[in-house]
């Protein structure tokens, strides 16, 4: 076999690989509701857009070199899907861009590229704020009061850690905004008695918030100034835990509420109806399916919680998220804006769930922004929402 044999067949499996790669992910991006292929799609298109992209013009390169070599129909094939990837992958970027410009963010191209995770932070200081459960304290430089997000991490209920967002949770703090990371309870820890798991973690949450309202004020926590946040799960804890906190009808906390509800929300792609949920998750937060327990499950729905009393509400959603339906969040933004809820919601293009886990996505950087200024607004803070 001729080096000029083998370079075919070498570039021509490259190659096909590649198309195939591309294939699934502008489909997956242009039709998001694609079985497996939408959510694969968008997934790349909301987290690794610009290496997407990347991909492509390797696609058109290898495509050439096929036709230089003289395999044809492989290299035509090759070039034509990668240069359709080109000008799929370029739509996403433009329109996630624009998005970015809209919010008076201006993208920084090379951190997408290279900031792929959350690593590279840690807090400053980590505290227990009540038995068994710890939160994480991320500081601004100065002596505060500063205002503070309590953020609920995701997991579906039943994983996750404080540190998912721990570069995200430093950016807000170098911007100003206090954070204190949540640890709640999981299947594996004890629930308090006579509650069911997700009612524990929904008190969790509130005593975490009255933890940074009691003691939280030593390490320079404004009391007047708490923003109450979190993503998927968390998102979903963060607003059933301020409709208990604000007296929502159908809420509730194990015990009643232990502190006032918080001065706003933020909620990353929430889940807001409990029913939507696979039913091993539905067994682990209420301890059987939602049907059975119809007054737990109303008490764990957003959906379900729309009052005009609840904080002002920013939701932040993957225009093409596929885990917890982008339609529904969509119509509950609706539903909050029609009770008189003030707020918002920001959507991010082509992006599924969990968009903002690379701290460098697009949507990571456009969101951040805007959660900073959710907060100045509604703490009436000295919050900069300019930083980057």
């Amino acid at each position: 076999m001729t080096l000029l044999t083998i370079g075919r067949v070498v570039l021509g499996v490259v190659g096909c690989l590649l198309a195939g790669a591309l294939v699934v992910v502008v489909l997956g991006s242009f039709v998001p509701r694609t079985p497996v292929v939408g959510f694969l799609g968008s997934f790349v298109s909301g987290q690794y857009p610009l290496h997407a992209a990347l991909g492509a013009v390797v696609g058109v390169v290898a495509g050439a070199g096929l036709l230089a070599l003289g395999a044809i129909r492989t290299g035509v094939v090759v070039t034509v899907v990668a240069v359709l990837a080109v000008v799929g992958t370029l739509t996403v970027l433009g329109a996630q861009r624009a998005t970015a410009r809209a919010e008076g963010v201006t993208v920084d191209w090379g951190l997408t590229l290279t900031a792929l995770d959350q690593s590279g932070a840690s807090p400053d200081e980590t505290v227990e704020y009540q038995p068994g459960l710890h939160l994480d304290l991320y500081l601004p430089p100065g002596p505060g009061p500063h205002p503070v997000m309590v953020w609920v991490f995701g997991g579906s209920w039943v994983r996750g850690t404080t540190a998912d967002r721990a570069r995200a949770n430093r950016w807000y703090a170098d911007h100003g905004l206090a954070v204190a990371a949540v640890q709640y309870r999981l299947p594996a820890d004890p629930a308090l008695p006579g509650s069911t798991l997700g009612e524990a973690q929904r008190h969790d949450v509130a005593r975490a918030i009255a933890w940074v309202r009691g003691p939280g004020t030593a390490r320079g926590l404004d009391p007047g100034a708490v923003v109450l946040g979190g993503q998927s799960a968390g998102a979903t804890l963060a607003l059933s835990t301020a409709a208990a906190l604000s007296g929502t009808a159908g809420a509730s906390l194990p015990g009643g509420a232990t502190t006032g509800p918080p001065v706003a929300t933020v909620a990353f792609y929430p889940v807001v109806d409990m029913r939507q949920v696979a039913p091993g998750l539905q067994d682990a937060v209420f301890g059987g399916p939602t049907a059975q327990h119809q007054g737990l499950t109303r008490a764990a729905s957003p959906g379900d919680l729309v009052d005009p009393r609840l904080p002002p509400t920013l939701l932040v959603l993957g225009a093409a998220d596929n885990f917890i339906r982008a339609d529904l969040v969509r119509a509950f933004d609706a539903q909050l804006r029609a009770a008189g809820v003030p707020g918002r919601l920001l959507q991010v293009p082509y992006a599924d769930h969990v968009f903002d886990h690379p701290y460098g996505s697009p949507g990571a950087q456009v969101a951040r922004p805007a959660v900073l200024a959710f907060a100045r607004e509604h703490t009436r803070s000295d919050v900069d929402p300019s930083g980057r």
